[in-house]
């Protein structure tokens, strides 16, 4: 989910992450990854916008990068 969610436990909000697991997962590298998003979170660091806008840098790079050559794309 892009906000996040939370369950209350004797009146305490807790955050929570929702992890889907497929049959031979690394359950341990999931977690890992969740932690370490949720950190970043907490200090104001949103890892989903900057993954799209490096990718979309990197597409219209490459985008110019071909037109500049004349091909097609």
């Amino acid at each position: 989910p892009l906000e996040a969610q939370h369950i209350d436990v004797l009146g305490i909000p807790i955050r929570t992450v929702k992890i889907q697991v497929a049959a031979g997962r690394n359950l341990a590298v999931l977690v890992e990854a969740a932690v370490r998003n949720t950190i970043l979170q907490l200090r104001g660091i949103d890892t989903l916008k900057e993954f799209i806008e490096r990718q979309r840098l990197q597409m219209n790079a490459e985008a110019d990068a071909v037109k500049s050559q004349g091909r097609l794309i």
